[in-house]
């Protein structure tokens, strides 16, 4: 099977969307017509590189639907209780994002496998109408059987859709799942995904974005929480989608958006306006920006600066990630909600800076107000022009065709292979403000992105070592009228955005009302296109109209489709060598209560030995306790008290000795370790390096000692740097980016040889 896996997904870019794009690009390049008819009207298409690769399928993109405890279902819903379900504690009643999978399983909840196409776009079916059904589904004949094929009830693809959370959970997993729900399945167990899967086969893993890194789409690949909207928290804070990505799931590569938008070089913003940390917390922030090549994720971190794109090919073609080498990359362009420069469909630039959701969300969505005012405002910088702020963003940040390649110019030097998601995230987020220009403009750099990937393939094996896919997550609701070419040569794709508000006049509209141009803003449950060509491609063609296995039901395939549990199904089968797909996690027992508040356990008077599980609270004894976490997943809380105890963490853990001269060895990284009395011995990396850094809240130079025993080419003082960043030192080894430790508090001119300790 295939040496190296690609999937780019076009977010929200269906048939229809493409086919914009695609008569767009048809049109520059001197194509003469002016209908439909005179480009294409089914079928894959022509005029876009992805049109070009070999096999073409059409995807069902549904997930499930649940009812809540007044009978009423949604796509939101998971199988567990949300908080404002919850009669009692612990659950706060005003937290809207419990802990992922840490509320009760819904009374009497049992999944049904039959479809639910609801009666509204968040599903609003009832069980006092009779209603069963956890699967959305899909009818061809209500939805059309093909996309571009009518149905007979315009309104059906507006029910229930998914979103980009859900369809990529599908995608990674091969697991039906909820709107919001980010690599778990209806019951809040963690799945694991096709970038774990790879990682465990020693290839190198790589998510790349136009929008924020830690979005649904990459987020999914690389995490598991129970809502999208968790994108990063406090160190150690683990129930989030950026922390896990950088600490649990670490893809040799991450290259996207979610920048806080200040420039580098402190370039003032205007009055009033401040670095956003939607995406990603100061705290992260500033750990990466302050410590680009030494901090506690053990990633080159490279962020949006002057020649943006070419420093990231550099950087990248230094990268060896057969060495444990990783590459951490964090773009955006001011006014933009955190993703790249976006493209018109002239690829002009001249809407950078201005806000990506105005245009759709201005008008009313029916007939009574079809006259948008978008955003025209940037936020300039004292003395800045309009010209010099895009030229500024352009430079100080890659296109998605820079960093696709960029994460090829890395993951090809891993000899075992790799497994690359791209996504062109901006076109979901066009469709989503009904701005053709932008959609047209997007779709063409996601596909100039594809080009370049094929031309890599091309050179590296062919499609005999390569498979690659593209696809999209969900469709939106555009329809092109007949005379949309003819007014698209005539006027141009901005004139048709911003000028011409009437289908008629602009050629095209959004929703189901063909007299309203901007009718709807979101998703559909339309099928979606899948184009593929390389080794392994002849298992996604044999999986046509067949069904799949969901919570233990069989679930029909429906005639002349794929379902997206089809194409995890074949990337699988690509980087196994045609192993089985995964089972799925077994459906937990019906859980009447929240989770109950942890319990402590406490040891004997002394010389006790414990071992430790996941999310522990554990208390030494009086004696000499053995106090072990290594075996368990993180989370826990250990404590030695008194005597000379030995603490050995595992991931994600809190290690405090108290009294005695203890004994505390860091595990795999990610632990708060704090001696407490005495003189005490942190044992910051043993046989190999912590998979992240860790911290030392109460070094005491002269008292306690660090050690480091088993690391190649580390065997003495002279082998560290230490690196002071504000009143902190960090630990350093082998020049790898990681800081191994960082030691709070701590001068680095006051730790000498005798402060460490080497076996």
């Amino acid at each position: 099977m295939a040496k190296n896996v690609i999937i780019m997904i076009g977010d929200g870019m269906g048939w229809e969307p493409a086919r914009a794009a695609a008569i767009a690009k048809q049109i520059q390049q001197g194509q003469i017509g002016t209908k439909l008819s005179d480009f294409y009207t089914e079928g894959k298409g022509e005029g876009l590189s992805f049109q070009g690769l070999k096999n073409y399928a059409i995807a069902t993109t549904y997930g499930t639907t649940i009812s809540n405890q007044e009978g009423v279902y949604s796509t939101g819903n998971s199988a567990r209780l949300n908080s404002e379900e919850l009669l009692r504690d612990p659950i706060p009643p005003a937290s809207d994002s419990p802990l992922t999978g840490s509320t009760p399983i819904r009374p009497g909840f049992e999944f049904k496998p039959a479809f639910n196409p609801g009666t509204r776009s968040s599903g609003g079916a009832t069980v006092e109408a009779g209603v069963v059904g956890n699967l959305v589904g899909y009818d061809p004949e209500r939805g059309g059987e093909l996309p571009w094929t009518p149905g007979s009830d315009p309104e059906y693809i507006k029910y229930s859709y998914p979103d980009s959370a859900n369809t990529a959970t599908t995608l990674y997993t091969g697991v039906k799942s909820y709107n919001n729900a980010v690599g778990v399945d209806i019951f809040e167990q963690p799945l694991e995904t096709i970038l774990a899967t790879a990682n465990t086969l020693g290839k190198s893993t790589g998510l790349v974005s136009s929008v924020p890194i830690d979005h649904a789409t990459p987020g999914a690949a690389a995490a598991n929480v129970n809502r999208r909207s968790k994108y990063d928290d406090e160190f150690p804070g683990l129930d989030n989608i950026l922390q896990q990505e950088l600490r649990v799931y670490q893809p040799t590569v991450l290259l996207g958006g979610g920048h806080p938008l200040s420039s580098v070089d402190k370039a003032a913003l205007p009055e009033g306006v401040e670095p956003d940390f939607t995406f990603i917390t100061e705290s992260t922030y500033q750990e990466l920006s302050n410590n680009p090549n030494s901090n506690l994720y053990g990633y080159n971190f490279l962020e949006r600066g002057t020649n943006a794109a070419q420093t990231l090919l550099e950087t990248a073609a230094e990268i060896d990630p057969d060495a444990g080498e990783r590459l951490l990359g964090l773009y955006g362009a001011r006014g933009q909600n955190g993703n790249l420069p976006v493209p018109s469909a002239n690829g002009d630039y001249g809407f950078t800076g201005l806000d990506q959701f105005s245009l759709f969300a201005s008008t009313s969505g029916d007939e009574k107000d079809q006259i948008p005012e978008p955003d025209i405002e940037r936020p300039l910088a004292p003395g800045e022009t309009e010209e010099q702020f895009i030229a500024t963003e352009r430079n100080e940040n890659p296109t998605l065709s820079d960093l696709s390649t960029a994460a090829l110019e890395v993951l090809e030097e891993d000899q075992d292979g790799f497994w690359l998601m791209v996504e062109g995230g901006d076109i979901d987020w066009s469709l989503h403000d009904d701005n053709l220009d932008n959609l047209i403009g997007t779709t063409l750099e996601f596909d100039r992105a594809v080009s370049n990937v094929v031309d890599w393939i091309g050179d590296n094996g062919g499609f005999e070592e390569n498979l690659l896919i593209v696809t999209a997550d969900h469709d939106h609701y555009l329809t092109l009228n007949e005379n949309f070419p003819e007014l698209l040569q005539a006027k141009g794709a901005e004139a048709l955005t911003y000028e011409e508000h009437t289908p008629e006049s602009a050629g095209h509209y959004f929703g189901s009302d063909p007299n309203i141009k901007y009718g709807w803003g979101s998703h559909t449950n339309r099928p979606v296109p899948v184009y593929y060509q390389g080794d392994g491609s002849e298992v996604l063609d044999s999986l046509v109209r067949q069904g799949y296995q969901a919570y233990g039901e069989q679930v029909p395939g429906i005639e002349g489709l794929v379902d997206q549990v089809h194409i995890y199904q074949t990337m699988y089968a690509a980087i196994t060598e045609g192993a089985a797909p995964l089972p799925a996690p077994p459906i937990p027992q019906e859980q009447a209560e929240a989770l109950p508040a942890r319990t402590p356990r406490f040891a004997r008077a002394g010389g006790d030995v414990l071992d430790i599980a996941t999310d522990e609270i554990v208390f030494g004894g009086n004696g000499a306790d053995l106090l072990d976490a290594s075996a368990g997943q993180g989370s826990n809380r250990v404590y030695g008290r008194n005597g000379n105890d030995i603490l050995i963490g595992g991931f994600n853990d809190r290690l405090a000795g108290d009294n005695g001269d203890d004994i505390l060895f860091a595990g795999t990284g990610g632990n708060t370790l704090i001696g407490g009395e005495g003189r005490d011995q942190f044992w910051i990396a043993f046989g190999s390096l912590p998979n992240s850094g860790n911290l030392i809240r109460d070094f005491r130079a002269g008292t306690d000692v660090i050690g480091i025993s088993g690391l190649s080419g580390v065997s003495e003082f002279e082998d560290l740097s230490l690196i002071q960043t504000g009143a902190d030192t960090r630990i350093v080894v082998s020049d790898f980016p990681l800081a191994v430790a960082v030691l709070t508090g701590v001068q680095a001119n006051t730790l000498a040889s005798e402060s460490f300790v080497f076996a």
